[in-house]
């Protein structure tokens, strides 16, 4: 099917997956009890987009269920850290209102960068452990990393974020079918290049290692011999 009828057909087929997809989400936030069930459901639902937008294939249901199961303590513990750290900074920024003179002026500039700069990693902290799990440190630091090596793309992906959520602002209803689907599907389209990128580099320099070990190791045998 092509043309503008085939378009409408690709169309309405992606918002009934992301509409489904959107309710598996709620159902495993509440078995999660709500709180500790959001972090392990959104992992699940990006590496469901991810396998969608790559074309690959894998049951939606089943496959939503072994990542949540899998990441659920992982990713809770990483979230907790990133949260924590976010209270800090709260909690600092109260403290800052109650100093007077010049000091609270560059205190509270330095507390605005940092707020920014966590607000940043934090949003990639998802997409970067769903993309490839690691330990809580290692995917911060990633997180870090990727997040200010792109500035232009993750400047288009807040502006994108904040786009979304006027739009489901406006439109409730959509709350339960694309509240968590369309975010998590515009974090794919934006994150996922990034860290395909990256690890074609990295699999092009181990390949490029191996290469050079199995020479070095034709050259010593030659030497011996000779």
């Amino acid at each position: 099917m092509g043309g503008v009828a085939g378009g409408i057909y690709k169309v309405c087929d992606w918002l009934m997956k992301l509409a489904i997809l959107n309710l598996i989400w709620l159902l495993f936030v509440v078995m999660g009890l709500g709180l500790f069930g959001v972090f392990p459901a959104t992992v699940a639902m990006l590496n469901v987009l991810k396998c969608w937008v790559r074309k690959e294939e894998c049951k939606t249901f089943s496959y939503f269920a072994s990542v949540y199961k899998q990441s659920f303590v992982k990713v809770n513990l990483l979230m907790i850290m990133t949260v924590a750290v976010g209270a800090v900074l709260m909690i600092n920024v109260v403290i800052v209102q109650a100093m007077e003179g010049l000091l609270r002026v560059f205190v509270q500039y330095g507390m605005v960068f940092l707020l920014l700069l966590y607000s940043i990693v934090a949003l990639y902290i998802m997409p970067v452990f769903s993309h490839r799990p690691q330990g809580v440190w290692a995917t911060i630091k990633r997180a870090f990393v990727i997040s200010f090596l792109h500035p232009v793309r993750t400047g288009v992906f807040v502006a994108g974020l904040g786009l979304i959520y006027l739009v489901i602002r406006s439109i409730p209803g959509m709350i339960p079918f694309y509240g968590a689907s369309l975010i998590g599907m515009w974090t794919i389209l934006m994150i996922m290049p990034i860290l395909d990128e990256k690890e074609e580099k990295k699999d092009g320099q181990e390949q490029r290692e191996r290469e050079r070990d199995v020479k070095k190791d034709i050259w010593e045998v030659r030497n011996d011999t000779t």
